[in-house]
């Protein structure tokens, strides 16, 4: 073990999140992983996911973890809560990919995702781990709970709006995925033979992203604000395109993309496109960045906006790193790829 650089643990290492978590950490300057788990590939080497890398898969309840400096859990909702605690007493950092940690109301949280939440009180001290919204919280955070893939193309491609004077009265979420976003398992079965030359919407009863967009939509407006959400599964593997449509009760004399200029003027991953610019997922796959456009609709009072991100990266395992570094006082693009 070097001793100058941050050890860090990933529990839930075999899916696509895990792999590519364990990619972005195992070339990052600041940080050695010195432990993964994964009960499926117990005892194998990291090598068949990420090449060059050596580790050995162990159980997630293996005390090397209490050796590390900071955890990444990748693991299945409802798992995450019955174990952070153990490490949080013992000063471990914390940040969670799961959804476990990510509504803030417990009653809504028990309702869309079926049982008991069991750890109140870490629910109420958690961040929410939007580094281009919560940014100097993370820094102090013990705990992170990473945004969801789909919130985070969607609140990225509003937030300019929500902290405008603007009023907003609707907003209407179309979102495509990749297959990614279904698990590696789900993709491996039969998934990826299903949505070849296909394409489809999914969760018309109500997805589990959608609390999570509209509270965190909600907590920065300080207002109420319809809004729906429907999510769609296209043909490749990585990358979410979010076109949203915002209903403005009074569009006032505002230069919108300037609006959005100034709110992203900081962001290492945030661009704002020309004119006439159209994101797409090829452009940001692989890497940490958000594309968005910013349009007038056909119809009164309406704002069209476009979003794409990598679901992997930005919308998970980028993101985590991301509060990861600022948490750690490195600088917050370290040892991710943006640009």
């Amino acid at each position: 073990m070097n001793n100058n650089l941050t050890k860090v643990g990933i529990l839930g290492g075999s899916g696509f999140t895990g792999e590519e978590l364990l990619r972005i950490l195992s070339s990052h300057p600041r940080t050695e992983v010195i432990a993964i788990s994964s009960r499926e590939l117990l005892g194998q080497s990291t090598n068949q996911i990420v090449e060059g890398s050596e580790l050995t898969f162990v159980e997630p309840n293996n005390d090397i973890f209490y050796e590390c400096e900071a955890i990444f859990f990748a693991t299945p909702h409802g798992v995450s809560m019955d174990i952070v605690g153990s490490y949080v007493e013992k000063n471990i950092k914390i940040i969670d990919l799961s959804a476990d940690f990510r509504l803030k109301d417990i009653n809504i949280w028990e309702e869309w995702y079926g049982s008991k939440h069991r750890e109140e009180e870490l629910l109420s001290e958690s961040v929410y781990g939007l580094t281009e919204l919560n940014l100097n919280k993370i820094k102090s955070a013990r705990l992170i709970a990473v945004p969801g893939c789909y919130p985070t193309s969607s609140l990225l491609g509003v937030l300019p709006l929500l902290d405008s004077e603007l009023e907003i009265e609707s907003i209407i979420i179309d979102a495509k995925s990749g297959i990614s976003g279904a698990g590696r398992k789900t993709v491996k079965n039969n998934l990826s033979k299903e949505i070849k030359d296909n394409f489809r919407a999914y969760g018309l009863e109500g997805h589990r992203h959608l609390p999570e967009i509209k509270e965190n939509v909600e907590l920065v407006s300080g207002y109420p604000i319809n809004l729906n959400f429907l999510p769609h599964l296209i043909p490749t593997l990585r990358g979410i395109y979010s076109t949203i449509y915002i209903q403005i009760k009074e569009l006032k004399v505002l230069d919108i993309r300037d609006l959005y200029d100034s709110f992203y003027k900081d962001s290492p991953n945030v661009s704002i496109m020309r004119p006439g610019e159209v994101p797409d997922i090829k452009s940001i796959a692989n890497t940490n960045n958000c594309h968005i456009s910013v349009n007038h609709s056909n119809i009164a009072n309406q704002i069209v906006v476009i979003s794409s991100i990598d679901n992997l990266v930005k919308g998970a395992a980028g993101q985590a790193v991301e509060c990861y570094n600022l948490m750690n006082g490195f600088d917050q693009s370290t040892g991710l790829v943006n640009g």
